[in-house]
Parts: structure tokens; sequence; C-alpha cells
């Protein structure tokens, strides 16, 4: 029996495309991992940062992003979309052109609050920057007033703050203390509707001493003032009424007090005298009568 040998030819063919399948796949491969580890690496390296990081409203801030490597344009956004926009655009995203690694943005708002911009590729985020805004003011500064600087414990003082420009709300809260509290909520912070850049609280008084108000945007404080609260008034019991007596008189009906004491000496003695007079023509009368009866002779039966 003969035994042909196989062809050559097709194990070889076999062989070399079992090598270039492996050859591509680790190509592949690499390139898969280069790519992320590039991708990873030019995440790792961009810096967001703000100059400055906190703006008044109608104010900007340069958003300024760095390390974006070989990107041609860097997208810039906010997580909201109302608030805030990009100078460049009008909205709130902005596609900035890179130039050596580097893309800037200009930020301004027209209301207060924090602000959190983000860049990326335009499929993933590289990083982010936050941005404080407060309230402006044109006035210079806010300030706040009790209708009452001094109360007693238990009376209520009302607190306004004006000049507060274009905050919607504003904070009222005491230093750190608990002597009194804010109406309706009875707590030690309100926060109170803004109307024409001014707003109120009612501030109760619950112990004595002199407690710091404030009045905030939330996060900032706008201005101070401070109340003294001193001790209620204990009621005292009112003393019951004593009659007084009335004097007498040093005078009676215009008669001179020594001349009715000198008649009613004189009215003594005289019945003094009297009673000696009676009393001693007694004593005679009695000594006079044994005497008559001796010299009386006896009468002849």
């Amino acid at each position: 029996m003969l035994i042909y040998p196989r062809p050559q030819s097709s194990r070889l063919s076999r062989g070399v495309g079992g090598r270039l399948i492996a050859i591509l796949g680790a190509g592949l491969l690499a390139a898969a991992l280069g790519l992320s580890s590039g991708m990873a690496a030019t995440a790792s390296a961009t810096e967001v940062t703000a100059d400055p990081a906190s703006v008044t409203v109608g104010e900007t801030s340069v958003v300024t992003a760095t390390g974006l490597g070989g990107l041609e344009t860097a997208s810039f956004g906010m997580g909201q979309s109302d608030g805030a926009t990009f100078t460049e655009s009008g909205t709130a995203s902005y596609s900035a052109p890179t130039s050596n690694g580097t893309a800037t943005a200009t930020f301004t708002a027209d209301q207060a609050g924090t602000f959190t911009v983000a860049v990326g590729d335009g499929e993933n985020v590289l990083g982010t920057v936050s941005i404080t805004v407060t309230a402006a003011n044109p006035s210079g500064g806010a300030i706040l007033a009790a209708e009452s600087a001094t109360i007693t414990t238990g009376e209520t003082t009302t607190v306004t703050a004006t000049g507060l420009g274009g905050l919607e709300s504003a904070f009222f809260g005491l230093g750190g203390t608990a002597g009194g509290s804010f109406s309706p909520s009875g707590a030690t912070s309100v926060t109170s509707p803004v109307s024409d850049g001014t707003a109120t609280a009612v501030f109760t008084a619950s112990e004595t001493g002199s407690f710091t108000i404030a009045v905030g945007d939330g996060e900032n404080v706008l201005a101070t003032t401070i109340v003294t609260v001193t001790a209620a008034a204990t009621p005292t019991a009112e003393p019951t009424p004593t009659e007084t007596p009335t004097p007498i008189s040093a005078n009676t009906d215009g008669v001179p007090a020594w001349v009715i004491w000198l008649i009613v000496g004189i009215v003594v003695a005289v019945a003094a005298i009297i009673t000696w007079v009676i009393v001693s023509r007694r004593r005679a009368h009695a000594d006079d009568a044994p005497a008559d009866d001796a010299t009386t002779p006896p009468t002849q039966p």
C-alpha cells in the first residue's frame, strides 16, 4: 500500500495565517491600551482654575483649563442651565479652542449662588472648578438694624436688612447662641424673602444678655446688629392703705387750748372746794350734837 505525503504548502499557509492573526490582535490590544492610558493621563493631568473664584452678580471670572494634551477644543459647561453663562457663547456651554494644551472661558452670573464649571473633551469630564457668586450691592454694603435695640425677656423686635441687591432670599441667624428665636419658625435662624433689596425677621428674646443677629446670603455674612435684652420687671404687691389718724386741732372753734384747760382746771377746783366745805360742815354738826343733848333738862312726867 502506497502512502502519499500531504502537500507542504497547505501546512505552511495555515501557520503563516495564524501568526498574522496573532500579530494583528496584539497590535490592536496595544493600541487600545495606549489610547486608554493616554486618555487617563490626559484626565489626570488636566487642571481647572477660576480667577477670581468669588465674584458678585454681574462680574466675570476667567476659567482656565491646562494639561489638555493634544485636544483641539475643550468643552466648558455648567451643571445648571440658568443663573450663569459664558461670555463667549452667551449660554451655559462653550467649546473653546485649545492652544498648547490650554483653553479658557469667561464666566458671568446674573444671580447669587455656587456654580460648578466642568471641562471635558466632549465625551469625558476632565476637571471641574467651583465659583461663588454673591449678591451685588450698589449701595456699598447691606445694613441690618433692629426696630428696638433694647428689649426685655419675652418681648419682640423687628430686624430689617436693607441693601440686599439682587438676593431672592436672606438668612437671619444668631451668632451661635440660643437666647431667643425667630418667628414663625421658633428656631435660631429663619429665611425671609427679599423685596426691593429689603428683608425682615421678628426676633423674640428668651434670655438676658447681648445677642448678635446676622443676615447673609446663605454662604456669607452681609451685616450684623446687636440686640440687648434685660430682665422683665417683677410685679410687686400694692401695700394695703392704712387709715391715718386725724390730728386734734390745737384750736377749737377759734378758742385757744390753754383757755379750755384753764376752765377745766377751775371747774375741778371749785368742785373740790364745794366738796371740802360740805364735808367740813357735816363734821362740825356732828361734833356739836352731844353737847346740846347734855344741857337739855329732862321733861316732867
